[in-house]
C-alpha cells in the first residue's frame, strides 16, 4: 500500500505586505528619479549626485543648439565680370528691307564701341550668301577685317543671335545673291550701335537708326 504525501498550501501575501513591497518599489523609483534620470536627462541636480556622478554633462551634450538666425542686410555678392556692363546712352532699333537681284550684294554696318551688345535678325525669300564681321577703327593695316560668320556657298535664308562687339568700328554683314532669282531681305537690330551705314555702291549711304519707343 502505497503512502499519501502531505499537500503543501502556499500562502498568498497578505495586503499589508503588497502595500510595504510597493512603497518600497516606489521609494526606490524616487531615489533613481533625483539621483540619475533629472541629472542626465534635464540637469536638474537637488542632490548633487548628479554632479558627482558626471550625469549633468550628459545633459548638456544632449541640448539642442538653436539655429542660427539668418543675416538681415547682408549686401549681395558681386556678378562675375562680363554679365553687366554700362553704357553711356540708351540703346538703338533699326530696321532694314533689301532686295538683290542676281549677282548683286549689299553690305550694312552698325558702329558700336568695344563690349557693346546688339541682338539681330534677319529673314529672306531665299538661300544668300553672307558674311557676318567688323573692321576695328583703328586697323592694323587696311585690309584688316574680323569676320564673326561666313556662309559663302550654299548660304542660308535667315539668321539670329546677340553679337558683342570685340573691338570699337563697325560690325555687321555682307550679303550676296548667288542664285538666278531676286531675293528680299528683312533686317531688324537692336543694341548699343551710334550709326549705321548701307555700302551698295561707290559711296556709303548714311542710315537713320531710332530710339526705342
Amino acid at each position: 500500500m502505497v503512502e499519501q504525501q502531505p499537500v503543501q498550501q502556499t500562502l498568498a501575501p497578505s495586503k499589508k505586505a503588497i502595500a510595504k513591497a510597493t512603497g518600497i518599489a516606489l521609494a526606490v523609483a524616487v531615489i533613481i528619479l533625483f539621483v540619475a534620470v533629472l541629472p542626465a536627462e534635464y540637469g536638474i541636480d537637488p542632490l548633487k549626485t548628479g554632479k558627482a556622478l558626471h550625469l549633468t554633462d550628459l545633459a548638456k551634450a544632449t541640448e539642442t543648439k538653436p539655429e542660427p538666425k539668418p543675416v538681415t542686410g547682408a549686401r549681395p555678392t558681386a556678378a562675375p565680370a562680363g554679365i553687366y556692363t554700362a553704357q553711356p546712352m540708351s540703346y538703338k532699333v533699326d530696321s532694314e528691307d533689301l532686295s538683290l537681284g542676281p549677282g548683286e550684294g549689299v553690305e550694312i554696318k552698325y558702329h558700336m564701341q568695344k563690349g557693346a551688345g546688339m541682338v539681330y535678325a534677319w529673314k529672306a525669300t531665299g538661300k544668300i550668301a553672307f558674311e557676318f564681321h567688323g573692321e576695328p577703327d583703328k586697323k592694323p593695316n587696311p585690309d584688316y577685317f574680323e569676320s564673326y560668320e561666313l556662309d559663302d556657298q550654299v548660304g542660308k535664308d535667315r539668321s539670329y543671335g546677340a553679337f558683342t562687339a570685340p573691338t570699337t568700328g563697325i560690325h555687321g554683314w555682307f550679303w550676296e545673291n548667288k542664285g538666278k532669282t531676286q531675293v528680299d531681305i528683312h533686317l531688324t537690330t537692336a543694341g548699343f550701335y551710334d550709326s549705321a551705314k548701307m555700302y551698295a555702291g561707290d559711296k556709303p549711304d548714311e542710315l537713320t537708326i531710332q530710339d526705342p519707343k
